[in-house]
Order: C-alpha cells, then structure tokens, then sequence
C-alpha cells in the first residue's frame, strides 16, 4: 500500500517527466512530500502560477513532451490559466495538477473551492477530479495520452487534498503508447499530382512540422520539388530564412505584397497548421470560404480542416510523416518559370530583412539592436520572444535557422519572454538563450529572473522601454487618432531591478551602445538584461508612428 501522492508521482516518474514547475501550496502538499523521494524530477519554484504555466508550455515546445505545473487551489489555478490558454492556442501539450479542497467540503463553496471543469472547460481538452486514490494511475495515464493526441494540449487533473493521504495498492502505470495518423498512398499520389501539374505552388508549414526530422523532410520537399515556403506565426525556426526557397513569415500586420504576391500562387498545400486568422492574414491567404487557388490541408487531426477553407484535398496524417513520403516520391523537373517564381516569392522576406542603422530623437530604433545580434548570435540559439510590437523587429530580422528554437506564444499573451526563457536555458543549459521582451511583459513576469539568478542560468534578457504599451499605441493611433489614453507608461529602471535580484544590468541609449554592451552583456557568467532605451518614433517594423499618423490623415 501506497499514498496516492506516491503513486502519482511513481507514476509521472514512468512518463518521462524530470522536471516540473510550480508554486507550492498546501492544497497539493502530499505530492510535493513525495517529490522530495523523487530526486529524478527536478522541481522548479517560480515566483507566479503564471510564470509557471508558461514555463510548462516553453518546456513542452523544447522536448515535444507535455509540460508539467503543479499549483495549488483557486487562486493559484486562476494565476494559472494564462499558460492553460497558451497551450491550447498554441496546440502544445501540457499537464496541469492542480489541489482541491477535501472531498466531503466538495460543493459548499469551500475556501479557495473552484469548479474545473467550468473554469477550464473551454480551454481544456480534458478536466478530471480524482476522488477515488485507486483511480490515479489510470487517470493521470488517460491525461498524458489526450494531452498528446489529436491536436495536442492541455488537461487538467483536480487533486482533492485528503485524497492524496488515501492508500492504495494499485500500482502507478507506464504510458499509453500514442501514434500519429499516416498518410494514405492515395493521398500521397494525389499531393504528387497536384504539385506536378502547378506552375506556382506554395507551401505555409506549421508548428506540427516539428523536430528535426520534420524540418529536414520540410527542407527535403522544398528543394526536391522546388516550393517555396512561408512559416506560420511564430515558427520561423522550421525552415532556414536564408534558403533560396525560404518565402516570408506569416505574422501580424505584414505589408499587403505578401497577401498579394501569395495569392497568386495556384496551390497552396497548408501542412502543421490550422490555418487561423494570423497566419491567412484575415483569411485572405487562401481566400474564405473558397480560395482562389487549389488548397490542400493536412493536419493530424480532423477538427480544423474544411472548417474555415473550402478545400480540394483534406488529408487526416501527421505532417513529418506526410512529408518524408512526398519526398520520396521522384519529382518531375520543374516547369518554366518556377525559378522567378520562387525568386518572387523569396524576395518577401529577403527584402525585409535589410536594414541599415537609422537614427531617432526620442531613443534607439528596437531593430538596430536586433540587426547588430545577427552577427553574434549562435547558430543554435534559443529565443524567447514576448509579445509586442518590438517583436515585429525580431521577427522580421533574426536570420533562424532550423538549428535554432523559438519559444513565444502563438496566443499573442504577453509575460512569456522571461518565464520562457528560464525554461529554455534549463532545457538547454550549454545553448545561448536570449529573451527578446517589452517593458509592458516584463513587468508581468520579470521577477522569474530570480529563478536564473539561483540555478545561474546565462540568460541574456533584452527589455525594450520605450514608456508605452506599443502593439495597443499602434492600434489606438491608427484607430483613435489624437485620442491617446492608458498606453503611456511610467517604467522603473530595469537595470537596477536586475541588479536588485542579482543579475547584472547594462543600458543601451544611443547607437554607439550597442556594440560595447551587448558584448559586455553576453560574455557575463550568470544572467544579464540589457535595458535598451527604445524609440516610440520607431515602434514597429514595418512602419513608424510618423507613417501612422500620415496615413490617418489621408
């Protein structure tokens, strides 16, 4: 006989799981007794449920693997529910052990009490209140494999308090074997068919084309059957954006040309993706409901396809498998004018990714910072990007590479630089980890620089401060012009709070910084943040307020 705290944690310990993040509460005391017997699995404390929640998702996007919260009751759930949304927009696999009042005060509006499954049940794909302790195996095993199948995602696992004390002599139990759908070889023939007979084909590939064995058949299909390619949001490290083939990332707000110069493909095979509203551009790329162009979807699971997109082919299979079958089919010589094609297309993301040093009176242009990194950064860097209009900068100028891993939210939530960087750097402690963040997400979650600080993670934290909450400045001023109201914004010195929690703190305020400081800043044992004092003048990539407030006046 056994506590079910044990059995949990014995039977985590059969998952894989070697590290988990939380906040420690009372309410789920017995499981974190039992991890002090688990030397295996490290136990990460964060300083909010919700750095920890976004840390699991960050972990998750780093192994392939669920990633793994523990928290306490109410509160400490509802801190946590930011990284639950996280994981389910972004379609990442997570486990999330949450306490419960004891089973008899279950129903009285108890102190703390919260209903999961209301609470969850849109963001969820499963939610379980484990009453019985001889049912915890089997339900912690059933959360592992929905986690993970079909579209990945979250599950959450209520834990009633004096549950966990209960004994019991079922044993903890290993995982569910889960298999992707495989593409059928008609389906494959169908592809090849319709790739044969287009003269502009384009490929948009998705955050399922994951792991180097995605990204290589990828690379395999592309240069094998000359595509192009364009990277859905926030998974520009699935495809080299140096290669010839390499076309634009799909991200907010791009310059009409990409809508315009994709649309004139006449196939589009959507592969990893759901195709949502970012990545279509408003689904304008293809056109809703019915596309201009042929469209083949292939996702591994059946929920998103034909939902939005009238589609000539949906295919139900896994996406590394789907296209390490296309490449093995021999492809036919390319007909003519494919090579100004994929010049055309090329030239969408080359083009931007020029950028010469420009000069601001109100502070340094965010993308001065970023283009000076591409001559520093490791091939294999991890970056951690927040959400803000400074990441356009990151996004439109950091030359990734498949060698390279970008952790950011695809749900656009602000506070999952920092939190995603600690979890990077632990993943991945001989890599360089950068975090590219605004000074409105850092205020949210910068206090997990205290996690780096005690494990000594060489984190390098870029805060851009340019005293506004700027993606929202952008829309008022587009919007509401002359009407500007709760974006300004009165910041702390950044550099002295870091140094406050033991980090070193360095500042960039004019051009002449940068070189000097990043350096400095890079070459620190430990973590660093650089506090760059950004423009406001220059608050996106691909336009300025200047250009905004002209435009308006048209």
């Amino acid at each position: 006989m056994a506590r079910a705290a044990d059995i949990l944690v014995e039977t985590l310990l059969k998952h894989g799981v070697d590290r988990v993040f939380c906040v420690p509460g009372e309410s789920y005391l017995a499981v974190i007794d039992a991890m002090f017997d688990a030397p295996e699995i490290d136990v990460v404390t964060t300083r909010h449920e919700g750095g920890a929640s976004f840390m699991a998702v960050a972990d998750a996007k780093m192994t392939g693997k669920p990633g793994i919260i523990m928290c306490s009751r109410g509160p400490g759930a509802t801190n946590a529910a930011i990284g639950v949304h996280v994981a389910q927009q972004d379609a990442v696999p997570m486990v999330m052990f949450v306490g419960q009042v004891a089973r008899e005060d279950l129903g009285r509006s108890a102190f703390q009490e919260v209903n999961y499954s209301q609470t969850f049940g849109d963001m969820a794909k499963w939610v379980v209140e484990i009453t019985d302790a001889d049912k915890v195996a089997e339900n912690v095993r059933r959360a592992f494999t929905i986690a993970q199948s079909g579209i990945p995602g979250p599950v959450i696992v209520s834990l009633p308090e004096d549950m966990l004390l209960d004994e019991t002599d079922a044993p903890a139990l290993g995982p569910t074997a889960v298999t992707q759908p495989q593409p059928s070889a008609g389906d494959i023939a169908e592809i090849c068919d319709m790739l044969t007979r287009a003269k502009r084909p384009v490929i948009i590939a998705g955050g399922q084309v994951g792991g180097e064995e995605g990204r290589n058949a990828l690379r395999a299909v592309s240069e094998a059957w000359n595509v192009p390619v364009a990277t859905s949001w926030r998974h520009q490290d699935i495809f080299d954006t140096s290669h010839p083939n390499f076309a634009c990332h799909l991200a907010f707000n791009m310059p009409p040309v990409f809508k315009d110069t994709l649309n004139e493909a006449d196939l589009i095979i959507a592969i990893g993706t759901r195709l949502g509203d970012v990545v279509t551009q408003g689904y304008k790329i293809p056109e809703a409901p019915r596309p201009k162009q042929k469209l083949v979807h292939i996702y591994n699971d059946a929920e998103p396809l034909g939902k939005v997109f009238d589609t000539d082919l949906s295919v139900v299979a896994d996406a590394t498998k789907t296209l390490q079958a296309i490449a093995q089919i021999n492809a036919p010589e390319a007909p003519e004018g494919r090579d100004d094609w994929i010049s055309k297309t090329h030239a969408l993301g080359a083009d931007k990714m020029v950028w010469d040093t420009v000069e601001a009176e109100d502070g340094v242009p965010f993308g001065n910072v970023v283009a000076h990194l591409r001559d520093v950064v490791d091939d294999d860097a991890v970056t951690a990007i927040d959400a803000g209009n400074f990441s356009t900068f990151v996004h439109r100028l950091f030359d990734y590479k498949t060698t390279h891993t970008q952790l950011a939210a695809v749900a656009g939530a602000m506070g999952m630089g920092m939190p995603a960087a600690v979890a990077g750097a632990l993943r991945a402690p001989d890599r360089q980890v950068i975090c590219f963040v605004g000074d409105g997400g850092y205020q949210m979650t910068g206090n997990e620089i205290s996690v780096a600080v005690e494990r000594n993670l060489p984190i390098r934290v870029i805060v851009s401060n340019n005293g506004s909450l700027g993606t929202i400045r952008l829309y008022q001023e587009k919007t509401y012009p002359d009407r500007t109201l709760a974006t300004d914004m009165t910041n702390p010195d950044f550099v002295k709070i870091a140094e406050a929690y033991g980090a070193k703190g360095f500042k960039i305020e004019s051009n002449d910084d940068i070189a000097p400081v990043i350096k400095e800043a890079f070459a620190v044992d430990g973590p660093s943040l650089i506090e760059v004092n950004a423009s406001l003048e220059y608050l996106a990539a691909y336009i300025n307020m200047s250009q905004i407030r002209d435009s308006v006046k048209k």
